[in-house]
């Protein structure tokens, strides 16, 4: 089903929750060059495009949109150390509006697709950014893991989203794969689920609430597998319950296609 379809007729037909993507930027997505270096060289210029242009601009943006925030007080819990946060995929603006909006006193990195790199001049801008790519070859694989360890060290955020792809104005959460809980499992750091839910009247175009939830910490006592497993089943769980907990306007109709 096509972005035009589904925006004119306010229904979606779906069939694979894990692959469905319904506002993909490109419609193919480029592969990582062997060499790609993950380190950002030009560190001034990437904080005065972090700090001074794309904080301010893109945070007025969210505000003007009335984009609203609930539960910023667990942010507080884990202010003097790195985390993870995983939210659900709701709008495009997902890329932005943590790291411009939510988050103002902390870098902000965000591991998603290489749609951006299409382009290489607005591949070097949202790399000055945080972004990080997901690569699809075991060495590049490497090299994006030692870059989210070192982010964590400097006591930054790691922006997550593991439904994976785009579901507008969609009001529940999707299942998801575990394999992302990885990270805070190896570098035993907190994950905060956070929830974008909507609110509004029916058959209007909703605005954007996020709710953050509470930190959860990995188990000292569990190994990396352990620490996977259940980090992925309390971060699941929590962002469940924090959608299931509203009343949401349904903008756009999900049906599941027949088998």
């Amino acid at each position: 089903m096509s972005k035009k379809e589904w925006k004119k007729s306010k229904v979606i037909y779906w069939s694979d929750e894990l692959n469905d993507d319904f506002d993909q930027i490109v419609s193919e997505r480029p592969l990582l060059p062997s060499d790609y270096s993950y380190t950002i060289k030009h560190k001034f210029i990437s904080w005065v495009l972090y700090y001074l242009l794309a904080k301010p601009i893109l945070g007025t943006y969210c505000f003007f949109h009335g984009i609203k925030i609930q539960g910023k007080k667990n942010l507080k819990l884990v202010k003097n150390e790195g985390y993870f946060i995983y939210s659900n995929h709701v709008s495009i603006s997902d890329t932005f509006k943590f790291a411009s909006y939510v988050i103002p006193n902390k870098r902000v990195n965000i591991i998603g697709y290489t749609d951006a790199m299409k382009n290489k001049f607005v591949g070097k801008i949202t790399k000055a950014l945080g972004h990080i790519p997901i690569p699809c070859d075991y060495h590049n694989l490497i090299k994006m893991e030692k870059r989210i360890k070192q982010d964590i060290k400097k006591k930054q955020v790691v922006l997550i989203y593991p439904e994976a792809h785009i579901w507008p104005y969609y009001t529940k959460i999707r299942n998801f794969k575990s394999v992302s809980f990885t990270y805070p499992s190896k570098t035993m750091s907190p994950i905060i689920p956070a929830v974008t839910i909507f609110r509004g009247k029916k058959n209007k175009k909703p605005k954007q609430t996020i709710v953050i939830g509470t930190p959860i910490y990995p188990k000292k006592e569990y190994s990396t597998a352990e620490n996977k497993k259940y980090l992925y089943e309390q971060c699941l769980n929590a962002m469940k319950d924090i959608s299931n907990s509203y009343e949401q306007p349904e903008y756009i109709k999900y049906i599941k296609k027949d088998n």
